[in-house]
């Protein structure tokens, strides 16, 4: 079975997600990792510099999703974790650099063919949970149960404050807001794989619902 969940920045996609699959028991793919991870070895592997991301080689690309490589393992225990050539890279995925890697390169259609091809990889092998933009729109059309969760622009900004906080990042509220709203223009304007609302999407908003109130709805709309 394969159940995806989209959503703009900071609508809580990636911890309900995580969250469904453990109750669940199903496998959790976070495709924003493995963007994250080709941006991030696209510098640190292949050189490449903020400056000319947007010029990448295809060749390099496929050297950095390449599964004999390239590991995501999950389990409920321990969360996500990701390898390339035996060494955990997971921690620095998280760095605000990689942020910027991500906005240049996640546009460019050959990158997501690729980071697609890694996921329908993944999702051959076990009952998974996608997360994403495009997760239910382009990447698992056929998907088993597709959600979109959306949330208030200010709710959404101040979740998302509170995580850069756990990185060691400050922002005040208002620059979150503005980010955040940037981030959303930028998903919903680009041409390849834009963010939408899947058609036979379930949405919810959840704004003023806890975590464990959109977990436990996302479950009962599975199993009823």
């Amino acid at each position: 079975m394969i159940i995806t969940i989209d959503g703009p920045t900071a609508s809580g996609k990636s911890t309900v997600a995580q969250l469904l699959a453990k109750k669940l028991g199903f496998y959790y793919l976070n495709t924003g990792a493995l963007y994250r991870t080709v941006s991030y070895l696209l510098v640190t592997r292949c050189g490449y510099t903020e400056q000319n991301l947007a010029h990448v080689k295809e060749k390099d690309v496929r050297l950095c999703v390449d599964l004999n490589l390239l590991v995501y393992s999950y389990s409920s225990e321990n969360g996500y974790k990701v390898f390339y050539d035996s060494n955990d890279i997971t921690s620095f995925l998280k760095d605000c650099s990689v942020d910027r890697f991500v906005a240049i390169i996640s546009p460019i259609p050959f990158v997501r063919l690729l980071v697609t091809e890694v996921q329908h990889a993944f999702a051959k092998k076990f009952n998974t949970i996608i997360e994403g933009r495009d997760s239910g729109s382009v990447v698992f059309p056929h998907a088993d149960y597709k959600f979109y969760l959306t949330a208030d622009l200010a709710v959404r900004a101040a979740r998302w404050q509170i995580d850069q906080q756990k990185r060691g990042n400050v922002f005040t509220l208002s620059q979150a807001m503005k980010l955040v709203e940037e981030r959303d223009i930028k998903d919903l304007s680009r041409h390849n794989s834009p963010l939408i609302i899947p058609s036979d999407a379930h949405i919810l908003d959840n704004t003023k619902m806890s975590l464990e109130d959109t977990v436990e709805h996302l479950y009962n709309v599975i199993c009823q």
